[in-house]
């Protein structure tokens, strides 16, 4: 996926309704094409073990900001369906990111002295798009308890995610109420985890998720 993307969370959505809601806003007012269904999971994973201590991992040294996982932390981030269907495991107190292929989640599953299943989020909804934007809604579950909405903002010309905040803020405030309490998941540092702050790829989508699930203690 090109360009940049920004990733929040609307706090006080009313599931069903707030979703309708984004659908005519996006249909009607920016004339989107509704491009079908989108869903999105993060599996939370915890560990015993300090794998960063004991395999001596060279990860950037940088404070940790507030919300950040620990060293004993793995999260799952599972993007699309079918054959487009990507895995991206963030790890080592979010100073890891990589991609692998879709067979690694079950051999995680196997190593249950290793990696024992937490909580999970699962994001499901719908997916429009613009002349040069993607926008993807969803309702999200933290297990069985109801969290708000995510809203995925894909700006395609441009991968800058400086350049391009200002425009795809003005994509969301076309479509939110001006009520809408969200949280515009702030501070996310790309260098943390080895990442161009100036160049988006699939996996800054990835590291936001967890960005904004650790800071909010969504996850």
């Amino acid at each position: 996926m090109a360009g940049s993307t920004w990733v929040l969370w609307w706090k006080d959505a009313q599931g069903t309704a707030s979703l309708g809601l984004l659908q005519e806003r996006l249909l009607r007012g920016l004339r989107a094409s509704l491009k079908g269904r989108w869903s999105m999971d993060t599996k939370l994973f915890h560990s015993p073990y300090n794998f960063v201590q004991h395999q001596n991992i060279k990860v950037p040294a940088l404070t940790a900001p507030r919300g950040t996982a620990s060293d004993q932390s793995m999260y799952l981030v599972i993007r699309g369906q079918g054959a487009s269907r990507r895995q991206f495991y963030v790890m080592a107190s979010n100073r890891v990111v990589v991609e692998a292929e879709p067979e690694m989640e079950s051999i995680v599953l196997r190593l249950k002295n290793l990696w024992t299943p937490r909580q999970t989020a699962r994001v499901e909804g719908y997916s429009y798009e613009g002349d040069d934007w993607i926008i993807r809604t969803g309702n999200m579950m933290v297990g069985t308890s109801y969290k708000g909405l995510i809203i995925e903002i894909n700006y395609l010309p441009c991968s800058n995610p400086e350049q391009t905040r200002g425009l795809m803020l003005e994509l969301l405030t076309m479509i939110l109420p001006e009520d809408a309490q969200v949280d515009a998941n702030n501070g996310v540092d790309y260098r943390r985890a080895g990442l161009d702050p100036c160049r988006m790829t699939d996996r800054h989508t990835a590291y936001q998720y967890v960005h904004l699930f650790t800071q909010s203690s969504l996850l």
